[in-house]
């Protein structure tokens, strides 16, 4: 594969892939006999995204799941009616989706209707089993029709299960996805290449699927799915104690905490394999008992081992940087969310919390490395969107929050081409010897710096094969 007249760093270069590396880059290179040339037009060849926090299975869901939130117009489905603002336009959207199978909903949040249980949820639809998740991904609700179909009365002992004071479940699953996603078995089917090939238009090459749940047996199926052809991109797991390997992903809410010396044996279990920790903090309390159990573990000496990491750090204090710094730990952050969730963000946190939202430059400024990510389906998938939103903050109303944690689209684009394992770590170059994962764009990076979100992606290339090339190419 022979890429003629890409911009590489500001300076038109032609560039030779053989098998999985990029093996030549020169001002022209002839091509070979047979090899296939790209004419690159003076675009911008970078190398290809790596996605550090997104949850595959469920965003592949999101395409025949129904858009139950306050985002401001994302299209889920080719027909996806207006977004709801009360329990009777949630009760319409529901009831405008046909059949008699399963309604799966996502992105609820509690301004719409209140906090759902079975029975309230009955009332909007009961003549179909219902399932809607919450916008922060840790809540399943269930009507009655779909409480009975999982039997989940048999059920109820489950932690996460919740009972009301007769002892009867009130259809609200707290952390329960791989239970769900096992009983409802062959029901619920998943076709992922639509989405891969959606991720390769966008020049991603390689995410990170965090979600606590993957097992041994979700690695096998990742790899069965690469070697189908399903999956396009390459992909890197983190998951439960059974994994080997990967980071080991621990979740925190504040209002269900582990004791600490359960936080610090899962620590040293992991450590005895060589994995890293991830661990989910949203709140200023979860993030220092990431901290403490860390540095509860320090002697194992993770700097050098491990490249452990935060997965979002929401709200992040002053106090705490120095902390994340000495422990050598990555934030992995979603400032896209700032887009979608900003004026409810405004509305919900004290002025303290939202100055500390999302932070992105004083981490930097603070010696901390930072991966930027998309934690699709709950945030923005689109890479350059994330960006624009990183180096902007603004809302759908166009209200900047935070304008001192605004960073360079530079910085921005960074946060995505750091290694998988490494996430705001060294940045990977188009280089002799490099991997052949590639983003070609439609123009020279100059151009547009200046305009992330409305990016366009020319050609992708994934191991030195062709997953993406836009039409005409």
């Amino acid at each position: 594969m022979l890429i003629k007249n890409a911009s590489v760093e500001g300076r038109k270069r032609d560039v030779r892939c053989t098998g999985e590396c990029i093996s030549e880059i020169a001002d022209s290179l002839e091509p070979l006999i047979g090899e296939h040339v790209t004419q690159a037009g003076g675009g911008e060849l970078l190398p290809g995204l790596h996605d550090h926090h997104m949850h595959f299975y469920a965003t592949a869901a999101l395409r025949r799941s129904i858009d139950c939130g306050l985002r401001p117009a994302v299209a889920i489905t080719g027909n996806q009616p207006s977004l709801p603002h009360d329990a009777a336009s949630l009760r319409r959207l529901l009831a405008e989706y046909s059949g008699d199978g399963w309604l799966r909903g996502v992105n609820y949040h509690e301004s719409i209707a209140g906090d759902l249980d079975r029975w309230q949820l009955d009332a909007l639809v009961s003549e179909r089993p219902v399932r809607i998740q919450h916008r922060s991904g840790k809540l399943w609700i269930l009507n009655s029709l779909a409480v009975n179909l999982l039997d989940l009365a048999v059920h109820k002992n489950l932690p996460g299960v919740e009972l009301d004071p007769q002892g009867v479940p009130t259809g609200r699953l707290f952390r329960l996805d791989a239970w769900l996603r096992e009983k409802l078995g062959r029901q619920d089917p998943l076709d992922v290449s639509v989405l891969s090939r959606q991720m390769a238009s966008f020049g991603i090459t390689g995410f990170t699927d965090t979600s606590a749940t993957n097992t041994a047996a979700t690695v096998i199926q990742f790899q069965q799915m690469r070697e189908r052809g399903e999956i396009l991109q390459k992909s890197y797991l983190m998951g439960d104690d059974s994994l080997d390997f990967g980071h080991l992903k621990i979740l925190l809410d504040e209002d269900n905490l582990p004791p600490l010396n359960e936080l610090e044996a899962r620590i040293r279990r992991a450590r005895a394999k060589k994995r890293g920790i991830a661990f989910h903090c949203v709140t200023h309390i979860e993030l220092l008992v990431a901290i403490a159990a860390l540095n509860s573990c320090n002697e194992l000496d993770p700097c050098k081992q491990f490249a452990d990491r935060i997965e979002h750090g929401s709200v992040i204090f002053d106090d705490v940087l120095p902390m994340l710094r000495d422990l050598h730990l990555s934030v992995v952050t979603q400032p896209g969310f700032l887009y979608d969730r900003g004026q409810q963000y405004a509305k919900n946190l004290t002025p303290h919390e939202l100055a500390h939202l999302y932070r992105y430059q004083t981490l930097l400024s603070s010696g901390v490395k930072v991966g930027l990510s998309s934690d699709a389906p709950y945030g923005p998938l689109n890479p350059w969107q994330v960006m624009e939103s990183a180096v902007t903050r603004k809302t759908v109303a166009g209200e900047v929050i935070g304008a001192n944690e605004c960073i360079t689209p530079e910085q921005a684009l960074a946060g995505y081409l750091s290694n998988a394992q490494a996430p705001g770590g060294v940045e990977r170059k188009v280089a002799v010897g490099e991997c052949a994962d590639l983003c070609l764009l439609t123009h020279p990076w100059r151009e547009l710096r200046t305009d992330l979100a409305g990016v366009t992606v020319a050609v992708t290339v994934v191991a030195g094969e062709f997953a993406y090339a836009a039409d005409g190419l």
